[in-house]
């Protein structure tokens, strides 16, 4: 079976490379429609998504709670528990189908209301309006067709199938949309090619499914029992209102700009929406291949040993969040201005408030990726409620004083004292017993740090004219600037060592593979009675074996003394680097000083083989986080989010 880690890898990878080239086709199409159709028809765009994943909120969180529910049959090979969920979810989905389909069309007589000018000084009719809505509507409701069985490809961790396909539809059918928007010039060819893209891609994934999960039609008859049934829709219920939170910071923006602005600033905004959420898809893509394996770890780990995770998969949020506040900072205008022209440009302030937005967002990345692996959404199911009425309560006051950075602003205010807070809180006390004072503190010193980065680049750059090769100079200086700066006050601590040791040694053996592909495998595990290109991590019943791993690892310590010569050539061992930072392999660990839980309080890591472990929590602890049976896990009090 392979590892946690590795499929981890495996679904980055693959990503990482899809994304790339369906960003880049994206961008083109969306290039193309705004300068053909307008920014009106922009606006239309950002305005009909909002209201439609409003209306997603009849999902109820379901899909999420199901897939947290998958983790266990799905790592014991229990078919037919896994079989019965897919059934209950399928038909689940259909009913939520209806209710959308509905939904959306007691919407349709009140659509001029949420445009705050008046349809007649727009590019189409309002029964035009209509129709488009409609279109959007059945897109929406198609993607709840089939698409059911992505809950259980994604909760095994083979999440990279989902994206290969997707990116593969998005591309192919992007490209069919921009021949026909330059030969028709027509919002409906666009709309026609938004749904066969939806129902294309969803009818591939379930043809997958059916070759890779075969039992699924040999217990398709099989429902959940009354108590399972019962346990899932408790879990829902705090799921309900996690999606309400969801959906309020993340999908009412261009809507209340819309209704309280203007159409063309919604369409403005998605632009700038567009950019950050393209780039944070590279970011999520990481964090969402982790979620899975995290929510492994935390049924089979301690607490001490989730925290030691945690520390450096936060390290590596707040690296993102610095690095990217200071590109959009300096390079949000100069983008849009080259793409799609001056008029749909933001002011400075706007771009300053959309820019801290995506930074905490980036920011709570980590605790959001613990806190679903360990579904604590009861804990803190007041959360939501706060986001949605202090959200939008901002958002609409602020947009009659300060219009568009009104309702930004809003809403940012509320994802820091609300949403990054409570989730720290509730993190920190039911998952690591700690107090969460510390992670605060740190997180307004990063989010401090990065503003006077920003401001600095931001004055430098003032200078660098605008265009196509003066914008590649000033991407590269702000890389350098804002990745130079965070390592500069970092360099000393132990998660920054951790990294520099992890990335020394991902080469070190890919030049060993490379140099020694046709040697003979060294002594220890030929001892072991190992072949040369077996895992021989998973063999921890030879001591032999244990041995060799131990020295062929030995150089992971960030102290002094480590040499190339520590890596032995050994044939390939199958490792990548996400199998450190997730502790997978149990010989093979860097152990960091446990006191040092602060980026500012330095020590050297220290090499040391990982005993088994047991499980030191209470009987209590257990029954959150390791049920024993399958009524108990189904029943387990807190439920994993979803993720758009």
């Amino acid at each position: 079976m392979e590892s946690r880690t590795k499929k981890s890898f495996r679904n980055i990878s693959f990503g990482v490379i899809g994304l790339l080239a369906n960003l880049v086709v994206t961008f083109v199409a969306k290039s193309i429609f705004i300068r053909l159709l307008g920014a009106e028809y922009n606006g239309v765009n950002g305005l009909f998504s909002n209201i439609l994943n409003v209306l997603n909120l009849a999902e109820l969180g379901f899909s999420a709670s199901v897939g947290y529910a998958l983790y266990r049959p799905l790592k014991e090979g229990d078919e037919e528990t896994t079989a019965r969920l897919m059934n209950y979810i399928a038909k689940v989905y259909r009913i939520i189908a209806i209710v959308v389909a509905a939904a959306g069309c007691c919407c349709i007589p009140a659509l001029q209301y949420l445009i705050a000018e008046d349809i007649s000084t727009l590019p189409f009719t309002l029964s035009q309006l209509r129709i488009y809505f409609a279109m959007f509507l059945a897109n929406t409701v198609c993607s709840y067709l089939l698409a059911y069985k992505r809950t259980l490809i994604s909760a095994d961790q083979n999440s990279y199938i989902i994206t290969n396909t997707d990116n593969i539809c998005n591309i192919v059918l992007n490209v069919v949309q921009i021949v026909l928007l330059l030969i028709f010039k027509n919002y409906y060819a666009y709309l026609v090619v938004l749904i066969l893209k939806t129902v294309i891609n969803n009818i591939i994934l379930h043809i997958i499914a059916g070759k890779k999960y075969p039992y699924l039609r040999k217990y398709r008859k099989l429902q959940p029992e009354k108590t399972e049934k019962s346990s899932i829709f408790k879990n829902v219920q705090a799921m309900f209102l996690n999606k309400i939170g969801i959906v309020v910071l993340y999908s009412t923006t261009s809507l209340i700009i819309s209704a309280f602005v203007s159409l063309v600033d919604a369409g403005k905004y998605s632009n700038y929406l567009m950019i950050t959420s393209n780039i944070y898809s590279f970011i999520n893509l990481i964090f969402n291949s982790m979620t899975a394996s995290v929510g492994n770890l935390c049924v089979e780990g301690d607490v001490e040993y989730q925290y030691k995770v945690f520390r450096k998969v936060q390290y590596l949020a707040d690296f993102f969040a610095v690095f990217c506040f200071v590109c959009y900072l300096c390079l949000f205008n100069d983008f849009i201005t080259i793409w799609v022209g001056e008029s749909m440009l933001f002011s400075l302030p706007v771009v300053i408030v959309i820019s801290l937005n995506a930074m905490i967002l980036y920011i709570r990345r980590a605790t959001i990726a613990f806190r679903d692996a360990q579904a604590f959404y009861k804990k803190d199911w007041y959360k939501p409620i706060i986001e949605s009425v202090g959200g939008v309560g901002l958002a609409i006051g602020l947009s009659y004083v300060l219009g568009t950075l009104g309702v930004i602003l809003g809403f940012t205010l509320v994802m820091f004292f609300v949403s990054f807070i409570i989730e720290n809180h509730t993190l920190f006390k039911y998952g690591f017993k700690k107090r969460f004072f510390r992670q605060i503190a740190e997180t307004v010193g990063v989010m401090i740090f990065a503003c006077g980065v920003g401001a600095l680049t931001y004055y430098i750059g003032t200078f660098i004219p605008v265009g196509v090769g003066w914008f590649v100079l000033k991407l590269i200086f702000c890389m350098v600037i804002s990745s130079g700066c965070f390592f500069l006050v970092s360099f000393r601590t132990p998660e920054f060592k951790y990294y520099v040791t992890l990335t020394k040694n991902y080469f070190k053996r890919i030049v060993a593979k490379i140099k020694n592909r046709t040697k003979k495998p060294c002594p220890e595990i030929a001892n072991s009675g190992a072949m040369p290109n077996s895992d021989i991590s998973n063999n921890p019943s030879s001591d032999n074996s244990v041995k060799a791993t131990e020295n062929l690892f030995e150089d992971v310590s960030v102290g002094e003394g480590s040499t190339d010569s520590e890596v032995k050539p050994c044939g390939d061992t199958k490792e990548n680097p996400l199998d450190l930072m997730l502790k997978e392999e149990e010989n093979n660990n860097i152990i960091g000083n446990d006191k040092c839980h602060s980026l500012s309080e330095l020590s050297e890591d220290k090499v040391a083989v990982k005993e088994p472990k047991t499980d030191k929590r209470s009987s209590s602890d257990n029954e959150q986080y390791a049920p024993k049976s399958e009524d108990a896990y189904l029943g387990a009090k807190n439920k994993k989010d979803g993720d758009k």
